[in-house]
């Protein structure tokens, strides 16, 4: 204490410069597992064809889905992710509470980049003859981890328009007699013959076949089959 005391009282005329403290230190950083559900993409080709996913229907299954995908552990083995906290999900409306640091909407890839998680994004695709749903997954450093698609194609059947007309006639025949002789005694006994059956066919001139076409469409289920195929089998480092 006597030595603290006389360095204070040499240096007690010398001023100290204080030492200024950062005003902010912000450290954006998150351990969790995450992913953000890009809006979905349309490639309508033709505009007859009705292609719409419902809102928040890949947000809602990729919360469900995403379960399926597994983590690498501390032993270097792979295990369900919900053993380690899950997936994180987020869209649109929910990513800006999260991660405030970037306008997903103007460019959610660079803020996935600069922000180390996972992109989801889904592509509707639509032409005059099939549409295609295709979902992908993709890393941090722009890397594709998965990707699942399904599609409906058109129908067209043929109906043939020749008639075939057909008309039938029975003409039945009466009961006939034969005789049956044994010496001189003769016997008659009747006999049953088949009727006649006389048809008449009419085939006229064959006219062009009726085209029927069945529209492709995109059904509910393709929606789910799509988004659980991307994430079956995931396995994320």
């Amino acid at each position: 204490m006597f030595l603290l005391l006389l360095v204070n009282m040499v240096f007690a005329g010398t001023p100290v410069p204080e030492l200024e403290a950062d005003e902010e230190i912000v450290v954006d950083a998150h351990v969790d597992y995450e992913v953000y559900v890009a809006p979905i993409k349309y490639h309508v080709h033709d505009d007859n064809i009705e292609a719409v996913v419902p809102y928040n229907m890949i947000f809602n299954y990729t919360g469900s889905h995403s379960k399926n995908s597994k983590v690498k552990n501390e032993r270097g083995t792979y295990e369900p992710i919900t053993m380690q906290g899950g997936m994180k999900v987020y869209n649109k409306d929910t990513i800006k509470y999260t991660w405030d640091n970037c306008n997903y909407l103007d460019d959610y890839r660079k803020c996935s980049y600069e922000n180390n998680h996972y992109f989801l994004e889904t592509h509707v695709t639509v032409d005059s003859n099939e549409l295609t749903i295709s979902v992908t997954l993709f890393d941090s450093d722009m890397q594709v981890v998965s990707t699942s698609q399904r599609s409906n194609q058109k129908v067209i059947k043929w109906i043939k328009q020749q008639e075939i007309k057909s008309n039938t006639i029975v003409i039945p025949n009466g009961q006939q007699s034969s005789q049956n002789c044994v010496g001189v005694a003769c016997n008659s006994l009747p006999q049953q013959n088949n009727p006649i059956i006389i048809t008449n066919t009419e085939q006229p001139k064959e006219e062009k076949p009726i085209k029927w076409e069945i529209p492709h469409r995109l059904l509910s289920d393709m929606v789910y089959q799509v988004s659980i195929g991307a994430w079956t089998g995931v396995k994320i480092n």
